[in-house]
């Protein structure tokens, strides 16, 4: 019994040196290797030495690139070879592995180590350089310029031509990109987002952009029309387009020159003032009159000053330009057909209503032989007065109906003259005035009014 007990106790003894042994061979194999379970930067490296992590790590570094991300689906790579990207140690993982204490090996069997350390790694600058420079990003037909947003002038009207983003990097913000990316191991980065593109510095959503539209479309939305009787002006924005200006900082500026040419065109076209006029005569012959102070005339200043106003409020009107003088009528034949017609040569006179005679008649006319003779022309009557005395530097006459047209020149009766016609305006006629028969003059005096129009040629 004695014996059994001995055999046992031996036995039990040379396990546990065995035991032991065992717990210390494993115990010297974790001073040189890393625990089960073990894991750096979530790799399992579970039994290796450090040289063998630091291989592994030298291998997969080798394996590195990153995919550099740009615009249009455009993208390029630069691989660890390209730039002699390698693993440097550092004496990390060395530190790592000596934080294991090789005696407590047996509880790695029960937990995982996760370990963490920043990789050291090199590259050469000057290759890394060399391979940005040589990415698609920079091939001349990738490259496209950026464009600024502009406000242009089409069919339609102003609209903003919007900005082209393009496809230009700044090589300086790639160069620095990218190497932050290599630094910070990425496998991939965007140009985009790390603004690296040059962009327009103009966009269409700039407020800038926006108001000048705004003010661009209002001034050309206007429609002035002018009404010129039997014609017409109209004004919009096929011509109010060239009287607006925009800069480059996007200030729109309304030409009043513009405004002012304008009106003195109308002025030029429409002012009939003193001018020549084809006129039908009473016998239908057609004669060219000159002279005298009748016709439109367009107040230029002003009417420039209100056609600035319309345009600057974005207006559509129909109007009729501010007038210094008015005629009869508005049409291109401004003396309508209410007017007084007079023939020096054949001393006759003929009175038209809504172009039907009513009156003619005999008269005399201002005398040539002493320089008296009447201005030919077109005229208005200026005022008509009953009972009125005619005074000159030789002369008073007292008339029953003076109707002056040029100055102190007009129709009046001449009860002293006891015929009329013929050549008596030759030697023998007034100081200028139409002289006529009494009862002719009171018909003449009862059917014409101020501004009736006075044709003399």
């Amino acid at each position: 019994m004695i014996h059994r007990k001995k055999i046992l106790l031996w036995i039990l003894s040379l396990i546990s040196i065995l035991a032991f042994i065992i717990y210390l061979s494993i115990a010297f194999h974790y001073r040189t290797h890393f625990y089960s379970g073990s894991y750096i930067n979530n790799i399992n490296y579970s039994g290796k030495t450090v040289k063998e992590v630091e291989a592994d790590i030298e291998n997969e570094i080798s394996k590195y690139q990153i995919t550099i991300q740009g615009r249009n689906g455009v993208h390029d790579t630069i691989h660890a070879a390209d730039i002699d990207y390698h693993y440097v140690s550092d004496g990390q993982v060395q530190a790592l592995k000596d934080q294991q204490n090789p005696l407590f090996w047996p509880f790695s069997f029960f937990t995982k180590k996760h370990l963490d350390m920043q990789i050291a790694c090199k590259y050469d600058e000057k290759s890394l350089l060399d391979s940005i420079a040589n990415l698609l990003f920079f091939l001349d037909d990738v490259v496209k310029e950026p464009k600024n947003a502009e406000i242009l002038y089409g069919e339609n009207g102003y609209y903003i031509k919007p900005e082209d983003w393009g496809t230009t990097l700044d090589i300086h913000k790639v160069q620095s990109a990218i190497t932050e990316a290599i630094k910070e191991s990425k496998s991939t980065m965007s140009l985009e987002g790390t603004h690296c593109y040059i962009d327009p510095t103009t966009l269409s959503s700039d407020e800038a952009v926006q108001t000048a539209l705004e003010t661009l479309l209002k001034y050309t939305s206007s429609t002035i029309t002018y009404d010129f009787g039997d014609r017409s002006e109209v004004l919009d924005r096929s011509i109010l387009h060239d009287w607006v200006t925009l800069d480059e900082n996007f200030n729109v500026t309304l030409n009043q020159q513009k405004a002012i040419d304008y009106v003195n065109y109308l002025g030029y076209y429409y002012t009939t003032f003193s001018s020549t006029r084809d006129f039908i005569r009473q016998d239908g012959k057609t004669i060219k009159v000159r002279g005298g102070d009748y016709g439109w005339i367009i107040n230029r200043s002003k009417e420039a000053e209100e056609l600035y106003q319309l345009i600057q409020n974005g207006e559509s009107v129909t109007r009729e330009p501010v007038y210094s003088q008015t005629a009869v009528s508005r049409n291109k034949n401004d003396i309508g057909s209410t007017y007084v017609e007079v023939n020096l040569k054949k001393q006759h006179l003929w009175l038209f209503v809504d172009g039907k005679q009513i009156l003619d008649s005999n008269i005399v006319t201002g005398n040539i032989s002493k320089d008296y003779g009447t201005p030919t022309g077109i005229y208005a009557i200026t005022y008509k007065e009953h009972d009125a005395t005619l005074v000159g530097q030789d002369y008073s006459s007292p008339v029953r109906y003076w109707m002056p047209f040029n100055k102190n020149i007009g129709f009046h009766d001449a009860p002293w003259r006891k015929e009329f016609g013929k050549k008596i305006y030759k030697t023998r006629g007034s100081h200028g005035c139409v002289n006529m028969p009494p009862k002719k003059a009171a018909k003449l005096y009862d059917n014409i009014q101020k501004g009736t129009p006075i044709v003399i040629y």
